[in-house]
Formats: structure tokens, C-alpha cells, sequence
């Protein structure tokens, strides 16, 4: 009942303090999105089994262009925090935190072909911790990851090809990364042992390379839009044949103007924090608001 009621208050609240932005003229195009997903899952006397939860997940989108005389700039904002509570559970487990900031750049010297240059900052907001049991059996956890910590910036120039706001894809032959990490996770580490690939008693790791972004979006049915994103990024420095991956795709199926069912997918490969693909998968009814 308590969730039932937690799900009515936030429609309403939102459905009664909403207020859409639009923010169009000759130069600048803005659009946004607010949404909370929201899964509860109950048993009693369940003969199958299962364990009673609750999740929420809080999700904000933003998205600035600037176009003017063969300039194109383009800059997004998104960052997204779930928390999902077991019943009995000690602690509540993170299910999603993400803060991204993409800014790229363009100068039109051929039809939707530009030189470019891009910024990106990738981190997160929450502690992370691994899961395990005592003696006694009870749960405990360990500190693995802190707010910005790890943190990646990259900065780079090449080419950028655009069809328009919804297909584009930007290679930067030469771009850096800097990973920076809180010392306290690298203090103790000894010999080849690394944090986020960064060494014993240091707190960044500077890369040189190549990177390629890949963006795209769309309508798959009349109610049903998608929207992927492709990173990749190769260390010219150290084992330039060893790629880095950042794919996440999402799905929106809009119920009507204020409810919608999202799935998100991601994939994520980087052999400086573990080396196996690492998969997220968040599914649920979220209430949205529009900023467009």
C-alpha cells in the first residue's frame, strides 16, 4: 500500500506542478526529460519462492544545440540514481548511477562533414560497495567506489559526421583521457596491482589515443523510441589493439503524456576495472516530464 500510494502522489505532484519548456529560435534548440522508474514486487505465502522488494531510479536528461553559419555545438547533460531495498535486507544496493557531460563542437566544411573537437566527463554520484557475508553469516560490505571516484575526463579533435540531431558519429583520431581516482583506494595496493588502472599511491592515469562516438535515435513504432549511444576508445600508449566499450541503448514506450515503460541496456568493457564485460539491465513504469 505504502508504494501504491508513493506511485499516486508522484503522479499527481507531477501532473499538477509540470510546466513544459520550449526554448526555440534561429540559433539554439533545447529538450529535456524527468522521469522516475519505479518496480515493486510482493509475496506472501508464495510456494515458488521470492523475496519482497522495492525500487526506485531517478532520471534527468538534457540536451543544448547551437547552430549558426556552419557552426554546430552540441552539449548533454544526463545522470541517472536507483536504489532497489530487499526485504530483511541490511543495507539498500545501488542500481543505477551515472552523471555524463558531452560537449562536441563543429565547423561545417562539407555537407554534414566537420572538423570537431568534443569533451566528455563520465563519473558517478554514489558510494559503491561489494556484498559479502560474515562468520556469523550476516551481510557486511566493503567501499569500492566513491563520488567521482573513478572519474574520466577525454578531450580530442577530428571529424564529425551528422545527418542531423538524431545520427551523428564523431571519430577523434588524437584524444586524451585522465582517470582520477581517491587516493584511498590505491594507498595499499602493492606491486602490479591497480585501481581503475591507476598505480599504487596515485590518484590519475593519463592516456593517449583514439576515440569514436557513435549517436542515434529514433522512432521504432508510433509510441516506441530508442535512443543508443557507442564509445570507443583505444590507448595508443599501452596495447592500442585492447578497445575500450561504453554501449547503452534505450527504450521508451510511452503509455500516455505523463506514464511510460523504459527498458535500459548497457555494456561496458575496460580491462582497467575488471577484465570481463560488464552488463546492466534496468527495467520499469516510470512517471516523465517532458522539456521540449
Amino acid at each position: 500500500m505504502k508504494q501504491n500510494f508513493l506511485l499516486f502522489f508522484l503522479i499527481f505532484s507531477i501532473n499538477t506542478f509540470s510546466q513544459e519548456e520550449a526554448k526555440k529560435d534561429s540559433l539554439w534548440t533545447t529538450r529535456g526529460n524527468v522521469a522516475i522508474l519505479l518496480n515493486q514486487t510482493g509475496f506472501s505465502d508464495w510456494v515458488g519462492g521470492g523475496t519482497n522488494n522495492f525500487s526506485g531510479t531517478l532520471k534527468f536528461d538534457y540536451e543544448w544545440e547551437y547552430r549558426d553559419k556552419g557552426w554546430d555545438w552540441l552539449t548533454n547533460f544526463e545522470s541517472a540514481y536507483g536504489l532497489a531495498k530487499y526485504k530483511n535486507a541490511p543495507f539498500a544496493r545501488k542500481i543505477d548511477d551515472r552523471i555524463l557531460i558531452q560537449s562536441i563542437v563543429g565547423k561545417e566544411f562539407t555537407k554534414n562533414l566537420s572538423f570537431s573537437a568534443f569533451f566528455n566527463f563520465t563519473s558517478q554520484l554514489g558510494n559503491g560497495y561489494k556484498y559479502k557475508k560474515d562468520s556469523n553469516n550476516n551481510e557486511i560490505r566493503e567501499l569500492t567506489t566513491k563520488i567521482f571516484s573513478p572519474a574520466y575526463f577525454q578531450l580530442g579533435s577530428g571529424f564529425l559526421w551528422k545527418k542531423d540531431e538524431t545520427l551523428w558519429v564523431n571519430y577523434s583520431p588524437i584524444a586524451t583521457r585522465l582517470i582520477l581516482v581517491n587516493k584511498k583506494f590505491t594507498k595499499d595496493l602493492t606491486g602490479n596491482d591497480t585501481y581503475f588502472g591507476v598505480l599504487p599511491n596515485k590518484s590519475s592515469r593519463y592516456e593517449l589515443g583514439a576515440n569514436l562516438t557513435f549517436h542515434s535515435e529514433g522512432n521504432l513504432l508510433e509510441n516506441i523510441k530508442y535512443k543508443q549511444d557507442l564509445k570507443l576508445f583505444s590507448n595508443y600508449l599501452e596495447d592500442a589493439s585492447n578497445i575500450d566499450l561504453d554501449y547503452l541503448v534505450q527504450i521508451e514506450v510511452d503509455i500516455n503524456p505523463l506514464l511510460s515503460t523504459q527498458l535500459i541496456f548497457q555494456l561496458i568493457y575496460d580491462d582497467n576495472a575488471i577484465s570481463r564485460l560488464q552488463v546492466r539491465e534496468v527495467f520499469g513504469v516510470g512517471v516523465q516530464l517532458k522539456l521540449d
